[in-house]
């Protein structure tokens, strides 16, 4: 009896045992899945957004543009740069007659940003210019187009340059039509805005309609700008050429040289196929380049004036300093070079007491020696840190704004080579000659690639001597 007692107390604790672990894994199955209930997507998505609520984001402002009142301003012209005299010009309601010097002013007005440009001479119709920009009024209506998107947005003044060819009466100006392919410039518009800037030129050509051409503007030699898309030539036979100055680049005034071109090669074969449907195959293959050139003042006679007088003067001042440096160099170079022939120190240390020359401090000791000593605080501590000077306030002057030393390009690269050609001369002559002469190694601070060594020497010479004379016509760029 009590061995079957103690037989189901066994049993009964045995199940107990296991049903610990069964019911402990029951409960924390059910604490489980209550979890993935309770911390569901949406329901994180439900806390976050009861938390904290994202911050409504604020957009910005559109700025209320002023209407302002802006006068315009600016000159008439010939080819050339003569004033052009009784020019009739109307913008909307406003007339103006340019003087004797050329010179019209549209009294200040509240306008809109384009407005079409009449140009009469004694009631004749001179030219018409569509969409020129006149004012910045936000209220106004703007004519659509995509090349109005790239006119300045808030200028700051409105200049205008305008040229028209001279007007010949039509008796006396028949002349016999002339075989081939042609392009002629007709009158020019100029717009200064401050900030970038247009130029609008239109023509004519022989070239049949469809054909484009391209028109570019140019100073000095040096083209400043490019049409972005080539005039199409229309059934008329006329053309408008369209070209921008971007917003950081300077205008200055002065004669520009403005080209128009029409070549075979950049078009569309297909198009020439056209177009020669009407000219005969194979003409505008074998014809090249069709071109036309004429020259544009652009700004005023006395601005130019002014900046000319700016660029001579400085011109002057560079060449000069550069002469002394580059003089004071193969003085002292030259007096080595007659030491290398040989020398007594005793009558040496005579001569320098007497005429010291270039040269303050005695070439050769005491001890007949080389005093490098003295060469290096010449050409380190005085000569090259002078010279140095020079070519950091030249490349300064690109970014002055208000500098003209920019105006001829070819003068500003020409200052450059100039004052860095006679910088590279004196690496050449420490390294090729004044050690040398002594028996001695180079200088570290003498360090140039060497290339041919010592021949080097003619060939900066040929390069500093050009720099120098064609340096000779922007320093008498104004008459004195």
């Amino acid at each position: 009896m009590s061995k079957s007692r103690s037989n189901l107390h066994l049993s009964l604790l045995g199940f107990l045992v296991l049903l610990i672990p069964l019911v402990l894994g029951l409960y924390y199955f059910q604490d489980l899945m209550q979890e993935k209930r309770d911390f569901s997507p949406q329901r994180l998505v439900f806390d976050l957004e009861e938390e904290e609520e994202p911050a409504e984001i604020e957009q910005p402002k559109a700025e209320v543009l002023e209407p302002r009142e802006l006068a315009l301003g600016g000159r008439a012209s010939l080819p050339g740069g003569d004033p052009f005299a009784g020019l009739k010009l109307t913008v909307g309601d406003q007339s103006v007659v340019s003087d004797s010097d050329g010179n019209f002013v549209f009294p200040p007005a509240r306008r809109g940003r384009s407005l079409e440009l009449l140009i009469e001479l004694e009631g004749e119709l001179v030219a018409r210019f569509d969409n020129v920009l006149v004012g910045d009024d936000p209220e106004a209506e703007v004519a659509a187009g995509a090349a109005l998107q790239l006119l300045a947005p808030r200028p700051s003044q409105i200049e205008w340059s305008l040229q028209v060819p001279p007007l010949v009466p039509p008796e006396k100006g028949r002349k016999p039509a002339k075989k081939g392919i042609s392009i002629k410039l007709g009158a020019v518009l100029v717009e200064d805005w401050g900030a970038g800037g247009r130029v609008s030129v239109k023509g004519s050509t022989s070239l049949p309609p469809g054909a484009g051409i391209y028109t570019h503007l140019a100073f000095d030699g040096f083209r400043v700008a490019s049409c972005l898309d080539p005039a199409v030539v229309k059934q008329a036979g006329s053309w408008e050429g369209t070209v921008f100055l971007s917003p950081g680049q300077r205008w200055y005034s002065g004669l520009h040289e403005l080209s128009a071109s029409f070549n075979a090669v950049v078009e569309d074969p297909g198009l020439i196929a056209e177009l020669e449907k009407e000219l005969g195959e194979g003409i505008l293959q074998e014809l090249g380049e069709v071109s036309a050139s004429g020259r544009v003042f652009i700004g005023q006679p006395g601005v130019a004036e002014k900046e000319d007088h700016e660029v001579q003067a400085y011109t002057v001042r560079m060449v000069s300093a550069a002469r002394r440096y580059r003089d004071g160099l193969r003085s002292r170079v030259d007096e080595i070079r007659r030491l290398g022939k040989g020398w007594n120190p005793k009558l040496l240390a005579i001569r320098n007491e007497e005429r010291p020359g270039w040269f303050h401090e005695p070439l050769v000791g005491k001890d007949g020696r080389f005093a490098e000593a003295n060469w290096r605080a010449y050409l380190d501590e005085t000569w090259r840190p002078g010279l140095l000077a020079l070519l950091k306030e030249h490349r300064g002057k690109s970014d002055e704004s208000e500098s003209a030393a920019k105006k001829y390009q070819e003068c500003y690269n020409r200052v450059e080579g100039l004052l860095s050609g006679i910088l590279q001369m004196s690496r050449v002559y420490s390294m090729f000659v004044v050690y040398p002469v002594f028996g001695l190694k180079p200088h570290e601070k003498d360090f140039y690639f060497d290339e041919r060594g010592r021949e080097d020497l003619s060939v900066l010479k040929r390069i500093v001597d050009e720099h120098f004379e064609r340096l000779e016509r922007f320093m008498s760029l104004v008459e004195k």
